[in-house]
């Protein structure tokens, strides 16, 4: 292996590295926002079976 040969290699490994924390920080990310709309989809839910429950008799 001459020096070419090691040069060529560590920008490739440095450059798929760089891709991979990349692509991890966006999943992470687009993860984030998920949880986040799934908790105002919950919240959402007990407030309206709140209200409901409020307006409607119970037998309804």
């Amino acid at each position: 292996m001459n020096w070419d040969s090691l040069a060529l290699l560590i920008l490739a490994l440095s450059g798929a590295l760089s891709l991979l924390l990349s692509q991890v920080r966006d999943v992470l990310a687009k993860t984030a926002e998920v949880i986040y709309a799934w908790r105002e989809v919950q919240q959402s839910l007990r407030a309206e079976r709140r209200g409901r429950s409020r307006r409607d008799p119970p037998g309804d």
